[in-house]
């Protein structure tokens, strides 16, 4: 059968995932090397930086004006500058948040009595990161400022080389370990889904429970919210029982170059994957939209899930080319992921 006569095929970031690898990691290196590129040019004078982690908390700072306590009503506003997006207004005890962050930002009930009015956010995404814009208002005299949001981590579906459904909970977290990373917990899968992560593998979380996230439901793929989008989970499990897991890395190193490529894989007994491997791979249901080195010098990426950002509706394997005619291969010195290829015992 064709299945049995696939070999692995895996991506790395200069971090080695293994077998399966979800595509979430793109809307992060989307947003740092495309959109934080040209919001550079824009940055203004004296802006600040803040960072989260994927499904965590981070306080955005806003400091009030310097101005006496007033019975005059502070007004706040916070945007997020991507598109003009608002996010939260607040006034006089009185609070409006937009439809992306309802449930998951605040801002403090007495500004006046803690010097700033800093929006904080739950549950981060990796969409959330931006440029964000405070301007509170009182009377006549307002203040603004800028914050500039990066959100840090991935989640990714881990399995055994053995099987599916190989690894009871301790091995599972030893799973996890053994690629430099951590079990994930619920809302880091959570926010991962939210970003648009698919998966259609029950997998052990830190809590102990078994959950998997499905984007488009599917036969095979229903789970306790049978049609509906979501995170389907099979509750808290006996740690003996077997499922694959998910895994949790906060930090990615940098892309690397055609020939530091090649030198990682070897690193991981494997050697770059040809295109004809990763056309394989990609009939086989790999989907990862982000542009890899390949052992002919090709930079490509397969999707098998449409996303807005990666051709749409359009799937297939995609190519980076040099020339705006579609021809000749980038330049060995420019940084991509890679693609590994590695023969199963």
């Amino acid at each position: 059968r064709e299945e049995e006569s696939l070999k692995l095929i895996f991506m790395l970031n200069t971090v080695l995932y293994a077998m399966y690898l979800n595509p979430v990691s793109f809307f992060r290196d989307f947003i740092k090397k495309y959109l934080m590129n040209v919001l550079i040019c824009l940055r203004i004078p004296g802006s600040m930086d803040a960072t989260g982690s994927l499904g965590s908390k981070v306080v955005l700072p806003c400091n009030l004006p310097t101005m006496p306590a007033s019975p005059r009503k502070v007004r706040i506003q916070w945007v997020k500058l991507e598109k003009d997006k608002p996010v939260l207004v607040a006034q006089g005890g009185q609070i409006r948040v937009w439809s992306e962050f309802i449930g998951r930002v605040s801002v403090p009930s007495d500004p006046l009595s803690l010097g700033h009015a800093s929006l904080t956010i739950t549950k981060l995404r990796v969409r959330d990161a931006g440029p964000y814009l405070c301007k509170v208002t009182q009377g006549l005299e307002e203040k603004q400022n800028v914050v500039h949001l990066s959100v840090s981590g991935v989640v990714f579906h881990y399995r055994a080389n053995s099987s599916r459904y190989s690894l009871d909970f301790k091995k599972a977290t030893e799973a996890c370990l053994s690629v430099n990373a951590s079990m994930a917990t619920a809302d880091q899968l959570t926010a991962a889904f939210q970003d648009g992560f698919d998966q259609c593998d029950a997998g052990w979380l830190a809590d102990y429970t078994v959950r998997y996230p499905i984007i488009k439901p599917r036969p095979g793929c229903e789970g306790d919210l049978l049609q509906r989008p979501g995170v389907r989970t099979y509750g808290r499990r006996d740690p003996t029982e077997r499922y694959d897991v998910y895994c949790f890395v906060d930090e990615l190193q940098e892309k690397i170059t055609w020939k530091e490529a090649k030198a990682e894989c070897e690193k991981h007994d494997a050697v770059l994957a040809s295109p004809g491997q990763l056309f394989a791979a990609w009939r086989a249901g790999l989907s990862r939209c982000d542009y890899s080195w390949l052992s002919d010098g090709s930079v490509r990426y397969p999707m098998n899930i449409p996303l807005p950002q990666c051709g749409g509706s359009l799937l297939g394997v995609r190519t980076l080319y040099k020339y705006t005619n579609q021809t000749g291969f980038p330049d060995p010195t420019d940084k991509h992921g890679a693609f590994c290829f590695k023969g199963l015992s």
